[in-house]
């Protein structure tokens, strides 16, 4: 323990661990900020772990760092929630790192323990926690906890301690890309209009209203396709409600990042029916690709769309058919180029470089 102290407070190689949300299905994991925020700390000279949760033990290595994938989906909830964080524990007990980063609702008191008793500075990104989070007595085992700057104000708190720190949320546009468009893929549709939805299938993610966007719109005679890029409990019911529809279920678990981006950006218009920091990241990569995006429902971080980059609405079909038509009557690339200039301002590399400082001054 005193070796691994000695390191970080010499800024020498750290290893810095980070835990994705076990709490509830994801949209995108690991997301493309995360991507950013490895390659950062590699390229500062850092060893960086992701711990993602999955179906079966399994660890594979990227260019952004090691993914290691913890039982916590499928037949490991039998055993229920208490033992993953157990589980994750453990794991962090292999991997000893230098600093730790929290994004878990389920797991974040416990891990604030393992960091404290390990003597770990660990940090928590209060934005995939829960509002009410920052009252916990369980924060004083944090060393800092990172907000959004949309999120800052609203979630103001009088405690001193841990230090609160806002930074902006962010996509890696090297990645997600207009560049990124596949043309034989969007051509396996033969529709005229492509639209995704990336969202958890469950009762949050909201993508049944997605299916009835489609099924509204090829009622009016529109040529149109809907892709819903998500895992989840009731994908079954979604599948059985889309019957007869022009709707293709993808899995992002199976996907690659490269993958991934390459569906937002052989879309038309993405269509965001999750709120809070999951639908904010799916936004960005749409937007980063070039597809503009329907922001649906209350909850959503504010986005300055370019004129033609994206609209808001109500969680309501008709609303949300009127704004597809009017993203649609927009020039292709008018519109994508729109969603390009929008997503600028959120480049993820700053809060990488930002998180490097961060990890480098505690100790």
């Amino acid at each position: 323990m005193p070796d691994r102290l000695r390191n970080a407070r010499d800024n020498e190689q750290m290893h810095i661990a980070h835990v994705t949300s076990f709490y509830s299905v994801s949209a995108l994991s690991p997301s493309s900020a995360v991507r950013a925020r490895g390659i950062a700390y590699r390229a500062a000279g850092h060893e960086f772990s992701v711990i993602v949760p999955g179906t079966a033990v399994s660890v594979t290595w990227t260019e952004y760092g090691t993914v290691i994938t913890v039982p916590a989906r499928g037949a490991a909830l039998r055993r229920g929630f208490v033992a993953i964080p157990r589980a994750i524990s453990r794991a962090l007990d292999r991997l000893v790192p230098d600093r730790l980063e929290v994004a878990d609702r389920l797991s974040f008191r416990q891990l604030g323990v393992w960091a404290r008793e390990n003597r770990v500075p660990a940090v928590l990104f209060a934005d995939d926690v829960s509002a009410g989070v920052v009252a916990d007595n369980s924060l004083k085992n944090y060393d800092r906890v990172v907000r959004s700057s949309s999120s800052a104000d609203a979630t103001a708190v009088q405690s001193p301690m841990p230090e609160h720190v806002t930074i902006h949320p962010g996509v890696d546009l090297e990645i997600f890309t207009p560049l990124r468009h596949n043309s034989p893929l969007r051509d396996t549709s033969d529709a005229d209009l492509i639209v995704i939805c990336a969202a958890p299938l469950t009762a949050t993610g909201s993508v049944a209203v997605a299916i009835e966007v489609v099924r509204r719109l090829t009622e009016r005679g529109q040529d149109a396709h809907l892709v819903v890029l998500g895992d989840g409990p009731l994908r079954g019911r979604l599948e059985r409600s889309a019957r007869g529809l022009p709707v293709q279920f993808l899995s992002a678990h199976s996907l690659t990042l490269s993958e991934r981006s390459e569906v937002f950006a052989t879309a038309d218009i993405a269509l965001v029916t999750v709120g809070g920091a999951v639908g904010h990241a799916v936004a960005l990569e749409s937007l980063a690709s070039g597809t503009p995006v329907i922001l649906s429902g209350p909850d959503h971080h504010p986005i300055e769309f370019r004129n033609g980059g994206g609209l808001g609405t109500e969680c309501d079909v008709s609303h949300i058919v009127h704004a597809v038509a009017v993203l649609s009557d927009e020039p292709v690339e008018s519109r994508r180029r729109a969603a390009r200039e929008s997503a600028l301002p959120f480049d993820a590399m700053p809060l990488a470089r930002a998180m490097v400082t961060l990890h480098e001054s505690l100790g």
